[in-house]
């Protein structure tokens, strides 16, 4: 898994994904299902600056 200091322009990407999350009042373990990874993972993409697999991005 990538860090945010590897992928310039990803700075907020955590943050927006969050954000976006929360706009739609969908709970971390509901939007994780629905990508089909775990809520743990979401959790790290969210708080600690974890960039995903591509696949998951999309």
């Amino acid at each position: 898994m990538a860090k945010v200091e590897d992928c310039p322009g990803f700075e907020t990407f955590g943050a927006d994904v969050k954000a976006a999350r929360e706009a739609k009042r969908l709970a971390r373990k509901t939007l994780a299902e629905m990508v089909g990874i775990e809520w743990r993972y979401l959790a790290n993409i969210e708080n600690q600056g974890a960039i995903s697999s591509l696949p998951v991005i999309i």
